[in-house]
């Protein structure tokens, strides 16, 4: 009964006090009300009770009475008064006669508490007198009042069992819980939100959860919710800091083969337990950088990288969202997934080793351009990817891509002035080449003419103008190869004047006008022109073009002979330009046409590297093709395709 005390009655319990209070006070005020109601019908009953011993008065002694006054027989008159008084409450028997005489037993009329009743005495019509018979209520009072604390004692006694048996139901049902979940809540922390709350009760049944139920799942609910916002926020915190420090790593170095091998090591010490990171070059994949969280199988990549490289059309992971611009998410790879994946058993048993049980790739793109590829793996079937990790993966790849970018872009702005410089230098050597010769031929013809103006031989004075007019020829092709490079260079087209211009004319001239370069070379020059070929084109460009090709072949003829033709068509006219001299590797013609491009080392040819470049522009604002064959030791075939018609 103490512990009964201490535990829901105490201090610790202040509902089950104001409960057990109101439980009392109610029962208080019904008791009060049931005890009122039940008194009223008692005194209600007593009353009527004495209401028909006045009516059995009337009926059974009035007559006796009213024979006893008629025959004047006072003794038996006294007699029956006396027996009215001994019914019980009649408390007074009075008779006062018509002649004036007085009867009295019983007590003494006129007290508080009486009911009384009036009889008339008659004699057929004649009056004889009146009876009065009173009932005292006293005996009524004194019984309802011991009754009354009967009946509280007894409802007290009942209303304080029922609600100290009533308190110890709500406290076994409901405070003793509520305890509970208090305790529960004051000791809720970040560090205990994987603890649920249990309430020591039965688990309920199926459809018959109460309200206890439902907020023990609430707190449930709540601390789940609590213990997913947790985890999303430090699962932030950990992605903004590992954001940060990528990012910081990415900005140290515009060297990318030395920034990616440092964020795949970051990546492995916080998204993954190994990963890969694939460059695009051109149609090939090269592998920069690869980290694993086990030292030990950091052999296991270079094999892996050794064996089995990744391929553009393989069914590898990096390949497959190289190829789409899309991530890969894999959140469970199955044994028979990593089989489909692989290239034979010993591939599989690899991987295997390495450990696989859930990847993402999510390309490098920059500017629309893929230009690789990172690849997170996990090793552990405790975890998995999903799309939180795949969001931060994409995220890393869009700043690893801008890093990778600008790192390309320095790269190419390093060339383009090693280029520049380069490109000026020769520039200067070759513009300085005909301006020598020049300069010396007219200071030639400066001093004769000041020495003896009359003696000067004309032959020998048209021979050297007529040298100077071919320098300044050079020139003029030099500075109109600049400005048109310039042009291009700013996005502009090449401008064009189109008109009927036999082809066989134009290569003509051309090879009149390079008579001494020719003969120079040492090479036999061998035209099969078979004119006419006449179209719709700008004859200055094409005498650029033509000059440019054979001058070409002159070049790199090796004093062999070189061969140019021209074979009209129907729609088109060809020109070929071929020598059989130094030729060159294939290697080398796919960026032949390119700026400041040469298919030979610059120390021993010269020029400015923009001839071929400059040629199949014209040719292209022609509407025509360009197009080279060449082997090294055997020279070199370049196929001019023009249309006839002015469309370009």
């Amino acid at each position: 009964m103490s512990r009964l005390r201490i535990g829901w009655l105490g201090r610790g319990s202040p509902l089950g006090r104001q409960l057990l209070a109101s439980i009392m006070l109610f029962s208080a005020v019904v008791s009060c009300i049931a005890t009122a109601v039940q008194l009223f019908t008692d005194y209600q009953r007593d009353v009527q009770a004495l209401e028909d011993r006045l009516e059995e008065i009337h009926t059974s002694y009035a007559p006796g009475i009213e024979e006893s006054i008629w025959l004047l027989d006072e003794a038996q008159l006294q007699v029956q008064l006396e027996g009215i008084t001994t019914l019980p409450g009649i408390a007074f028997a009075r008779v006062d006669s018509a002649i004036g005489t007085h009867y009295l037993a019983g007590s003494t009329p006129g007290a508080k508490r009486e009911l009384t009743r009036s009889i008339p005495l008659f004699r057929g019509n004649m009056y004889l007198g009146l009876l009065q018979v009173g009932a005292s209520l006293e005996d009524i009072y004194v019984r309802l009042q011991s009754r009354v604390l009967i009946i509280l004692m007894t409802q007290a006694v009942k209303t304080f069992l029922v609600a100290l048996f009533a308190l110890f139901i709500f406290h076994q049902l409901v405070t003793r819980h509520l305890a509970t979940m208090a305790a529960y809540a004051r000791g809720l922390h970040v560090e205990r939100l994987d603890i649920p709350l249990k309430l020591e009760r039965r688990p309920p049944k199926e459809n018959s959860r109460d309200e206890l139920d439902d907020v023990s799942a609430a707190f449930n609910e709540m601390r789940e919710s609590l213990q997913c916002e947790l985890h999303e926020r430090q699962r932030a915190e950990r992605a903004s800091f590992f954001l940060s420090e990528a990012g910081a790593v990415l900005m140290e170095s515009l060297d990318q083969e030395k920034i990616l091998p440092r964020i795949a090591a970051l990546s492995v010490q916080t998204l993954a337990d190994w990963c890969v990171i694939d460059l695009r070059e051109g149609e090939k994949l090269h592998r920069v950088g690869g980290a694993h969280i086990d030292a030990t199988k950091l052999p296991l990549l270079d094999e892996l990288q050794r064996r089995y490289p990744p391929l553009p059309d393989s069914k590898a992971l990096p390949a497959t969202a190289m190829r789409t611009g899309k991530p890969v998410l894999v959140s469970h790879v199955s044994p028979t997934e990593l089989r489909a994946l692989c290239v034979d058993d010993a591939h599989f048993q690899l991987l295997l080793e390495i450990g696989l049980t859930s990847c993402l790739s999510v390309p490098l793109i920059s500017r629309g351009q893929v230009l690789g590829a990172i690849t997170l793996s996990l090793a552990s079937p405790e975890r998995s990817y999903g799309p939180a990790d795949l969001e931060l993966a994409q995220e890393l790849a869009r700043r690893a891509a801008i890093a990778i970018e600008n790192a390309r872009l320095y790269q190419q702005a390093e060339r383009a002035i090693r280029l520049r410089d380069v490109f000026v230098s020769v520039a200067a050597h070759e513009l300085r080449t005909p301006l020598l010769p020049l300069r010396l031929r007219l200071q030639s013809i400066l001093r004769k003419s000041a020495r003896a103006p009359s003696a000067l031989d004309l032959d020998w004075l048209v021979r050297e103008l007529t040298v100077a007019e071919h320098q300044t020829w050079r020139l003029g092709q030099l500075v109109d190869q600049l400005i048109d490079a310039s042009s291009l260079s700013s996005g502009q087209p090449l401008e064009l004047h189109r008109k009927q211009v036999d082809l066989c004319a134009v290569v003509e001239g051309v090879l009149d006008s390079m008579q001494q370069q020719i003969h120079a070379s040492g090479s036999e020059l061998i035209r099969k022109l078979q004119g006419p070929a006449v179209g719709d084109w700008d004859p200055r460009r094409l005498e650029q073009t033509v000059s440019q090709l054979v001058h070409n072949a002159l070049k790199f003829g090796q004093r062999k002979p070189v061969e140019v033709s021209v074979v009209p068509g129907a729609k088109s006219v060809r020109l070929v330009v071929r020598d059989h001299g130094l030729g060159m590797p294939e290697g080398n013609m796919a960026r032949l046409f390119e700026r400041f491009s040469r298919g030979v080392s610059d120390r021993h040819y010269g020029g400015l590297g923009i001839g071929l470049y400059l040629v199949k522009h014209q040719v292209e604002a022609h509407g025509g093709t360009l197009s080279v064959e060449s082997q090294p030791g055997e020279g070199s075939t370049f196929t001019v395709e023009l249309p006839v018609s002015g469309a370009a």
